[in-house]
């Protein structure tokens, strides 16, 4: 039996959610937008359709599709990585209010999450002959972007969190404590089910530690002056640069992960499909 035969359904929830929750941001203004915000945009949305269409199609036996979309995942992993380098530097340099206020506190928990989304990858890689393993790892991705895409949506829709002005600035502050809360509260749950029911705990703890550094690089380590003086050599790394390192060491995690797996090379056959041949 493989796990989570309904997370396509719950992962398209949260496409919804996110694309609401950056309509205003990014969605609206998409003439005028960065270039990292696009390639940022284009490949976190790419990566979650990705999500989506592996979980239906392995849970429905269509190997070739889930096969396919494993495969297309080794583009998108190195553009989205370049992407998340490149918009950590742009909130660096970026001169605006809320960028003063949270945004280069918040880099830091953009950082923390680019890490843990290669290691997450690396970890459902290693692991794809084992699906409750394999599927955890890659579930734990999402973890990351609860809290950026909560934040933004309570932000524009949920009263008390509203921001229609200037003044209601300090808010966001607030929409992001809750949304970081809330998707704490919600590893916890996934762990302690996957516990009682004697299932792989790992990836959905390192999905909480994630988030806890996170938080905390947000709440403690982005007021320090550490973090002052490599936020300035950070914002003064050529884009470029910042670009082909995250692809060359996307492309160097996926290489490691794929060719030195965890386990032996076994064959998995879905259900419903025939063992695909060597």
């Amino acid at each position: 039996m493989l796990p989570f035969p309904r997370a396509h359904l719950y992962v398209g929830a949260f496409l919804i959610l996110t694309i609401a929750a950056f309509m205003r941001s990014y969605f609206a203004v998409l003439g005028s937008a960065p270039f990292a915000h696009h390639l940022h945009g284009i490949t976190a949305t790419l990566w979650i359709v990705l999500l989506m269409t592996q979980n239906w199609s392995i849970h429905r036996g269509i190997w070739p599709v889930h096969a396919w979309s494993g495969r297309a995942s080794v583009l998108v992993v190195p553009l989205f990585t370049a992407g998340g380098l490149l918009v950590t530097q742009n909130t660096l340099t970026q001169e605006t209010l809320f960028n003063e206020m949270f945004g280069t506190r918040l880099a830091v928990a953009d950082i923390v999450a680019t890490v843990a989304f290669l290691a997450f990858y690396y970890g459902a890689l290693k692991n794809r002959k084992t699906p409750e393993i394999h599927a955890r790892y890659m579930l734990a991705t999402v973890f990351l972007l609860i809290g950026p895409a909560l934040s933004r949506f309570f932000a524009n829709y949920v009263p008390g969190f509203l921001i229609r002005s200037v003044e209601d600035l300090p808010k966001f502050g607030q929409a992001a404590d809750t949304s970081f809360v809330l998707a704490a509260i919600y590893c916890v749950a996934l762990i302690t089910r996957d516990a009682l029911g004697r299932k792989p705990v790992a990836p959905f703890s390192w999905a909480l530690v994630a988030t806890a550094l996170m938080f905390a690089g947000y709440k403690w380590f982005g007021y320090t002056a550490v973090w002052a003086e490599v936020s300035q050599v950070y914002a003064a790394v050529p884009s470029s640069f910042l670009m082909g390192a995250g692809i060359l060491i996307s492309f160097a995690v996926t290489y490691v992960a794929w060719f030195y797996p965890s386990e032996p090379r076994t064959e998995f056959a879905p259900v419903g499909a025939a063992q695909p041949a060597e």
